[in-house]
């Protein structure tokens, strides 16, 4: 067959492809209310699974017709640069004069241009054109930079107020601080995103998918990232990171958590939830302003996954109670939330306008942070260490639209296949509390249990990995999620479940592969075994 003809068929197969991915997205958005997994008759399951044969074999034909983009490299040619492997040593006491510093910074990251038609709201793919209408509020980056004082380094996180940054970006911005990374030996610097569904796309999904259709014929990849918008960004983190190791105080660290439980719903089974929301407390010795440091698993969805308006969600509204109401400096990083919401019925939304509904929903978060009573000093160890990972893609319809340009991850082949190549990583802060980097959305069962069995799950088999607490030898285990990636959703591999089935949430449309789950746990398993 002629090139020319190829060409042609590859455009009309997109066209229809694009239905297929249309409306399973579009009723991706949660809505309070909506039932959990149900049973699925053995007929209806296997007719699902043959339609889920259907679909990826179109769609991995489809992808045949496209050509391979020049970045997508032999996976043993690839080197990420920018990299930063941690540290080499692991303390299990504090060194000889050890003490907590920390320091904090944070600035916006609008430009004032997002209403100009050439700034896309992330959140979906969908088929409507998503550029910018309105500006609700504000969206931020905030940066914590610390250390415990015992001369292997400090370590920087940052998180923007976004739906999600690519690996490649993240490295990115790791090169461009090198220099000074090396100078004030900061050995550990990490961004992570509080997953915003209403943010601009720093990510490229946002894109118009009609101009993407026809992305393979052309010189540049067409997607909804915006030139001048992520310079800003770039810029935006490095001066917050460098405002933040330069206004390091030493001081005492506290940790302590909370049920946040009527706060949160799971749209998909199993029900497990990492409710106990953490904050580490870091109090200065001079007096000065403290610095909350929390984690929540509630995915930013409050002002749905399709609109334009750009809002920072709940989180922006948590830290204009916070710093005026309890005089302290916030960051927040997102857990384990694979198929997380807010859950509206704790405040009263009738009436309410959608700031009106964040003020209220956060200042009742910010006012639960303020009530930990269970606090304890932690012990001045800072321990992280990070890992390089690739994962096979087995969802061609990620592949589709990498190979579009909607997605920016950072992709390799191995053979015939091909593997998103990314991160995790491993942190212990005191003596007993030991936090995973997670580079993706991953269902909290991976970490705390509860996975379900050969009688629920989708494929009928067992999971066969124990839960990551019982890799961190008794210590609490907290979750850094979407953190120096997003590569999609991490769901356990017996209960990966067929496209179109309607309880599994769409989660498996935005899913790497059936089996990122176990072969995370276990790079995870090694990771840990590794520095002990």
């Amino acid at each position: 067959m002629k090139t020319r003809g190829k060409k042609l068929i590859a455009v009309l197969l997109c066209f229809l492809l694009l239905g297929s991915i249309a409306v399973p997205v579009a009723s991706a958005a949660y809505v309070p209310g909506t039932s959990v997994s149900e049973e699925v008759s053995p007929i209806k399951k296997i007719l699902y699974d043959v339609v889920d044969v259907v679909i990826d074999k179109l769609v991995g034909t489809i992808n045949k017709f496209i050509p391979t983009p020049e970045s997508w490299v032999n996976k043993e040619d690839y080197e990420a640069e920018g990299f930063m492997p941690g540290m080499e040593e692991f303390l299990t006491d504090p060194a000889d004069g050890a003490v907590w510093s920390m320091g904090y910074a944070n600035a916006s990251i609008l430009t004032g241009k997002e209403l100009d038609g050439k700034h896309f709201v992330g959140g979906s793919l969908s088929v409507k054109d998503k550029t910018a209408t309105e500006i609700m509020d504000d969206l931020k980056v905030r940066t914590v930079a610390m250390s415990d004082n015992s001369g292997r380094g400090t370590v920087v996180f940052v998180v923007v107020d976004s739906y999600a940054l690519a690996n490649g970006e993240v490295n990115a911005i790791r090169e461009e601080l090198a220099d000074f990374c090396a100078q004030n030996n900061i050995v550990s610097l990490n961004i992570a995103v509080l997953h915003q569904h209403s943010a601009v796309d720093t990510f490229g999904m946002n894109g118009s998918i009609l101009k993407a259709l026809i992305n393979p014929f052309r010189d540049e990849p067409v997607n909804g990232l915006n030139a001048d918008y992520m310079a800003n960004l770039h810029s935006k983190v490095q001066q917050t990171v460098k405002e933040a190791v330069a206004s390091m105080k030493t001081g005492t660290l506290y940790y302590g958590s909370a049920d946040f439980s009527e706060f949160v719903t799971d749209k998909r089974d199993p029900q497990v939830l990492d409710a106990e929301f953490d904050r580490f407390r870091f109090v200065p010795a001079d007096g000065s302003r403290e610095t909350w440091f929390t984690t929540s698993c509630i995915h930013c969805v409050g002002n749905g996954a399709g609109g334009t308006a750009i809002t920072g969600d709940y989180p922006y509204y948590m830290e204009q109670v916070i710093n005026e109401k309890y005089d302290a400096n916030f960051l927040m990083l997102l857990g384990a939330e694979q198929g997380t919401s807010q859950d509206a019925s704790t405040v009263t939304t009738d009436g309410m306008t959608k700031p009106e509904y964040f003020e209220a929903y956060a200042g009742a978060m910010a006012d639960r942070f303020a009530s930990i009573s269970n606090e304890k000093e932690v012990a001045p160890v800072l321990n992280i260490k990070m890992q390089q990972v690739s994962y096979k893609i087995t969802n061609q319809i990620l592949i589709f639209a990498g190979k579009m340009g909607l997605l920016t991850n950072t992709v390799v082949k191995n053979g015939e296949d091909f593997e998103v190549a990314t991160e995790i990583g491993y942190m212990e802060l005191g003596t007993d509390i030991a936090v995973m980097l997670v580079p993706g959305e991953a269902a909290a069962e991976l970490f705390y249990g509860g996975c379900f069995g050969a009688d629920r799950s989708w494929t009928g088999t067992e999971w066969e990995k124990a839960p990551l607490t019982e890799a961190v030898d008794g210590k609490e285990l907290i979750v850094f999620g979407i953190i120096n990636d997003q590569i999609g959703y991490i769901i356990p591999d017996n209960d990966y479940m067929a496209l179109l089935e309607p309880s599994n949430k769409s989660l498996e449309l935005v899913a790497t592969g059936n089996h990122t789950a176990s072969a995370m746990v276990e790079d995870f398993e090694e990771l840990i075994a590794s520095v002990k």
